[in-house]
């Protein structure tokens, strides 16, 4: 099994994840931050799994860091809030950063490829949204959330269709 599949699978359930979030009403419900730590722990044991199947280094640690970064928000909504409220506020915005930032480390791979604007992209609306979340703007933190599953999935297949066209 090549090492593009397991991040195809992160990418899809992040999607579903994210369109779930975005779809349930109450959006800031304990069901929605619920639904989406549990796909973000499903990501993180895709992305672990295509960091171990991974042939470079390097690809092993940019898969590894958005599993990591996937892993621990999942379990801070999961679990969290860890403290008071503000623990968790900094934690997440602190992760989604790490996250966008993963992702535009990812996205360097794919210079010169049709997709890498769009991936490019997704790691600068996540690390826009850990601004929002760090910097405590009232935003809805279930649609934040949506939005941050969809880009972290859209980045992932894209990612996984690169890296399965160039080996």
């Amino acid at each position: 099994m090549t090492a593009w599949l397991p991040m195809m699978a992160a990418g899809l359930a992040a999607l579903v994840g994210g369109l779930l979030a975005l779809i349930n009403p109450a959006s800031a419900s304990v069901a929605t931050t619920t639904l989406a730590g549990w796909a973000l722990l499903i990501v993180a044991g895709f992305q672990g799994w295509a960091a171990w199947k991974s042939e470079t280094t390097s690809a092993r640690l940019r898969a590894g860091l958005i599993a990591a970064a996937c892993l621990f928000l999942g379990l801070s909504l999961l679990f969290g809030p860890f403290g008071d409220g503000w623990l968790m506020q900094m934690l997440i915005g602190l992760l989604l950063i790490a996250s966008g930032a993963a992702k535009l480390w990812a996205g360097r791979a794919m210079k010169g490829a049709p997709n890498f604007p769009l991936v490019m992209g997704t790691g600068a609306v996540s690390a826009l949204i850990g601004l929002v979340v760090l910097f405590g703007l009232n935003l809805n933190f279930g649609i934040l959330l949506g939005i941050e599953l969809l880009a972290s999935g859209l980045a992932l297949v894209l990612l996984a269709m690169h890296r399965r066209a160039n080996g």
